[in-house]
């Protein structure tokens, strides 16, 4: 696709970036959602106003944010603006090129999406007419879109061509077999990619000329219950409906794009429709959305719903692990929790069924043939202490001096570990007799601090604590690694157990990934990238870093499925 085209593209991305913030007017969701099919395989879609406190916290990140890629995007272009002017007639295809950057620069901001037609109140949808991506947004106002899109073109030396479908006006343009559509029904902007092969009656259904005759309100408003979401964001993949689509497109909707693609459903055979129908509805479908907003933080929950049974069992799998879910501050926290026993028990369940009704589709040979390899895995010996395992966790507080570029490793850090697991005297023991240092430490599961005088930890670490307790064993480095280590040993159980949890500073890990990105390098590397770009990296990165203060992130397995909840608590 050529830079005008490519460029287009991206105004989308910039659109989403000022969209999501905020959908002001109720009406304006009505408006947007009445166009959406019911039957649509997937969607997102922003549709309830963000606080007034929260967009003015959001809107200057955003500008400082886009500034950035601004940067980078004229950086990259200004390669190819070298190589353009070294061709014949070069020199004008680069002049042309950089209006057209100048142009699309020019919306790269809070200001310059409003200019265009894209402010507060703009509701937004991601959503699929069948496989096919539509983006779809109600505008602030079609004049000023349709004259920033008038600009770009005029930018450009390909144009636009105009076609019609039920009436409705677009612009397009084709590449190879795929035709790159923007339109602006009503008082909306659509803009999506179909096959060449679309008729003009198709395509009105895409834009929407034609409402569809169920929309996707009614299904969003039920997820949005069932899952207690604010309405402020509802989105779901129907894993089921896709598979579909690949396997006799039942909508009618995807021929073309199969046809274009090269692919058949007709040759899928009866056994592989039936088996990959089967295996999607182990998981058929994810939904996610916001479950609290206000001013001090974002909450969001995304659910990758299962099959009773899978959901059931591995519901068995987490288990009890001191401190596991919560957010102890400093830089970073993470960990797991596994009852192995409960894993194993699982994992013997999926084997038997597998046996019982083994896979006939060639496609899936090789997915039936792990079933033996997984009976060879288990046969194998397992030491009996590793069915007292229980999880780990780590907390590092602070940590200094560390070097991404040079692998340089950290000249000071200030962390806590827990390995958590039933009998861990016996793990000890079996330490002890290969390491003279532990045996030397006469631990007792009492959870007090013991002072641990080891020459590799002393390198990065003026103090150094272990505690012992029935279920734990803690390691703390650094300042009140004494109280830190037995602190460790006493947290609170959360209930009901995650499975995984993470939790960081978001500021300090972006300027951390941002001063990482300004090293230099190894000369010899010739992918090193100049310092321009380089700080423009960083200033992204940075700028990601001043709107969320910390970010946390647990994973439950529960009835349901795999339920991934975060929280984005805001910078004041």
């Amino acid at each position: 696709m050529n830079h005008f085209f490519r460029t287009f593209v991206g105004v989308g991305a910039a659109i989403a970036v000022l969209a999501s913030c905020r959908a002001d007017v109720p009406q304006e969701s009505e408006q947007l959602l009445q166009y959406i099919p019911a039957e649509t395989p997937y969607v997102m879609a922003f549709t309830k106003p963000l606080p007034d406190d929260l967009m003015d916290k959001f809107e200057p990140v955003v500008d400082k944010t886009l500034s950035g890629y601004e940067r980078i995007l004229r950086y990259k272009v200004s390669e190819v603006l070298v190589e353009l002017s070294k061709e014949e007639g070069g020199a004008e295809k680069a002049k042309q090129l950089q209006e057209l950057v100048d142009e699309f620069t020019s919306l790269m901001s809070v200001q310059g999406l409003r200019d265009a037609g894209i402010d507060r109140d703009s509701v937004f949808a991601i959503y699929g007419d069948g496989l096919l991506p539509v983006f779809r947004v109600v505008l602030s106002d079609r004049e000023k879109f349709d004259a920033a899109v008038a600009r770009l073109e005029s930018k450009s030396p390909e144009k636009f061509q105009i076609g019609t479908a039920g009436g409705q006006s677009y612009r397009y343009h084709d590449v190879e077999e795929a035709r790159f559509v923007v339109a602006t029904p009503g008082d909306s902007a659509v803009i999506t990619i179909v096959p060449i092969a679309y008729s003009e009656e198709r395509l009105a259904q895409v834009l929407g000329v034609k409402k569809p005759q169920n929309n996707v309100a009614k299904g969003l408003g039920e997820i949005t219950k069932a899952y207690d979401f604010t309405g402020h964001f509802t989105g779901f993949v129907d894993v089921e409906k896709i598979t579909a689509s690949f396997l006799g497109d039942p909508s009618g909707l995807n021929k073309e794009l199969l046809q274009a693609a090269g692919h058949d459903p007709e040759k899928v055979t009866a056994e592989c429709r039936a088996e990959f129908a089967e295996l999607a509805t182990v998981a058929p479908r994810v939904v996610v959305g916001y479950t609290e907003v206000n001013k001090s933080h974002i909450d969001t929950e995304m659910v990758v719903e299962l099959r009773e049974d899978i959901a059931t069992g591995l519901a068995t799998i987490p288990t009890a692990v001191p401190g596991l879910g919560m957010d102890l501050g400093g830089f970073m926290t993470f960990g797991f929790s596994l009852d192995p026993l409960a894993a194993r028990t699982f994992y013997e369940a999926r084997l038997d069924a597998m046996e019982a009704d083994p896979f006939e589709c060639a496609d899936l040979a090789e997915l039936q043939a792990s079933v033996a390899q997984g009976r060879e895995a288990l046969a194998k010996p397992v030491p009996p202490v590793v069915y007292n395992f229980s999880g780990m966790l780590a907390h590092i507080n602070d940590i200094q001096g560390m070097d991404f570029a040079t692998q340089k490793p950290p000249e000071s850090i200030d962390a806590s570990f827990l390995l958590a697991m039933d009998n861990v005297q016996d793990l000890v023991s079996m330490a002890a007799m290969m390491v003279p240092q532990v045996a030397e430490l006469n631990l007792s599961p009492d959870g007090k601090a013991r002072p641990l005088d080891l020459p590799q930890l002393a390198e990065i670490a003026e103090q150094a604590f272990v505690a012992l307790s029935t279920n734990g064993l803690s390691i703390a480095l650094g300042e009140g690694s004494a109280r830190n280590s037995e602190t460790m040993l006493a947290a609170d159980v959360e209930t009901p157990s995650p499975f995984m949890s993470f939790s960081m500073d978001s500021k300090r890990y972006y300027e951390f990934v941002g001063e990482a990105l300004m090293q230099e390098g190894d000369a010899d590397d010739e992918e090193a990238q100049p310092l321009a770009l380089r700080t423009a990296m960083r200033d992204v990165m940075v700028s990601s870093g001043e709107l969320y203060e910390r970010v946390s992130i647990n994973v439950h397995l529960t009835k349901r499925g795999v339920e991934i909840g975060s929280r984005m608590t805001l910078s004041d």
